[in-house]
């Protein structure tokens, strides 16, 4: 944004996110796939990356800071579900490229804004291109990309047995060394090492940590939904609203606290412990015959912790830094972020597939004759079969029927204890916490 005035950065963004997009459309080969998407992420965040100093810029009030981050971190944390909603009939009645097409023309629509209404005045002081320093940001995203696929796809792939695996860590170090080196000696380095001196950065991302581990349980209670409950997915989708009016409402409550000043104490003790009795509700929630009543409070209250904790942490985070580290301050909570939801996914999926395997064969273990509750269910479910299938059939169709019943079992059990392990380390955060005097949070400008 230094490199260009509003109207032009709006423009160029938006042009190109309209190209990448309309060739995403016309494509079916995996490899430019590939391409295309790696191209649209870049080119997506620059374009959004405009629109708070925007917001920020006519706001007029004191608190025109706040009010914008607290915009766009709602935005973060609800964007999925609104989005998915707002694609849906897309999704539904068309194809992959109709959908596609359907988002090209949001970005038509902003860039007949950016034609209509921006002018050619500029945010930042302008400076020159060759100050972009693209060899380093191409180090840093070789680095994030080969270590999120290593940790994501690394059980999968049997870890050091899978040569891509290995060549992912490799590439991980060598460019995230480089990375270091770099920005050592660079007379202009895009991050400061010197933002590790300050107590509130390291702090703030142990902190950024825990709450995305414990954010990451959500997937596992969505994929219940669809895998044990059997949910369609739209209904999943509206489901998720109950979370999105928790986020809202946790949102509102923090700004409350940043404007009025809030020890930042109180704040994040009582968004952990929030956090805690939520992952406890959800261990009586794993039933196989749930309902939406019982499922939803705790989605709801998730929302709320979720919503009062994020943007206090950002803010947190940035706190006492000198003004020349606190976009280091900030990145340092982006790239927390990134990777426990790299970290976060990939333990989710783990333990699930351990936990699963695990009680799947406990309660295997125990379906023997002698047992008369299975007994008495097998010979109803193969009585039912046999009446209109051969017998061989009917025992395969028996069996199938009893080993999802089992997986359904085992899944629910596994989040019980997920949610159980969750519980405790959100307990224990809250209660460090009321230990610990954080310093007050800072209303800075992050970008």
């Amino acid at each position: 944004m230094a490199y260009f005035s509003v109207k032009y950065y709006i423009l160029l963004m938006s042009s190109v996110s309209v190209i990448i997009l309309y060739v995403l459309s016309i494509t079916n080969d995996y490899h430019v796939i590939l391409v295309i998407r790696f191209l649209e992420g870049i080119f997506g965040l620059l374009e959004g990356a405009i629109f708070l100093p925007l917001i920020i810029a006519e706001l007029n009030t004191r608190h025109a800071k706040v009010i914008a981050y607290l915009f766009m971190y709602t935005i973060m944390l609800t964007g999925g579900t609104i989005t998915t909603s707002l694609l849906k009939s897309s999704i539904q009645d068309y194809d992959f490229q109709h959908m596609i097409l359907m988002i090209l023309y949001f970005h038509i629509f902003v860039l007949i804004i950016g034609i209509a209404i921006f002018n050619k005045n500029r945010f930042f002081p302008k400076k020159p291109l060759y100050q972009l320093d693209i060899p380093s940001w191409f180090l840093l995203w070789a680095c994030l990309q080969s270590g999120a696929y290593a940790i994501i796809y690394g059980k999968r792939l049997m870890w050091f047995e899978s040569d891509t695996i290995i060549t992912c860590l490799f590439i991980f170090m060598i460019s995230g060394g480089l990375f270091i080196l770099k920005q050592r000696n660079s007379k202009r380095p895009i991050f400061h090492f010197e933002v590790f001196n300050s107590k509130n950065v390291i702090v703030g991302m142990i902190l950024f940590f825990i709450f995305y581990l414990i954010r990451s349980g959500l997937n596992n209670v969505y994929s219940i939904m669809a895998t044990v409950w059997k949910w369609p997915w739209d209904y999943i989708v509206d489901i998720q609203y109950w979370n999105v009016a928790g986020t809202l409402i946790g949102v509102f409550l923090s700004g409350i606290c940043l404007m009025k000043g809030v020890s930042s104490r109180i704040v994040f003790f009582t968004g952990f412990l929030l956090l805690a009795i939520d992952c406890a509700w959800f261990t009586y929630t794993f039933y196989p015959d749930t309902t939406l009543s019982t499922i939803c409070p705790p989605l709801f209250l998730q929302g709320i912790a979720q919503g009062l904790l994020f943007t206090p942490l950002v803010f947190f985070l940035i706190a006492g830094l000198p003004e020349d580290y606190v976009a280091n301050g900030t990145a340092m909570g982006t790239t927390t972020r990134f990777w426990t939801t790299a970290i976060g996914y990939a333990l989710m999926q783990n333990l699930m597939l351990f936990l699963t395997l695990k009680h799947s064969d406990t309660l295997s273990y125990n379906l023997t004759d002698t047992n008369p509750v299975f007994y008495s269910q097998w010979n109803q479910i193969f009585g039912a079969q046999i009446a209109k299938l051969p017998v061989n059939e009917s025992l395969s169709m028996t069996a199938g029927a009893f080993k999802a019943k089992i997986t359904a079992q085992s899944m629910l059990l596994s989040n019980m204890e997920i949610f159980t392990g969750l519980f405790w380390l959100a307990l224990i955060t809250a209660l460090l916490l009321l230990l610990y005097h954080p310093a007050k949070i800072a209303i800075r400008n992050i970008m």
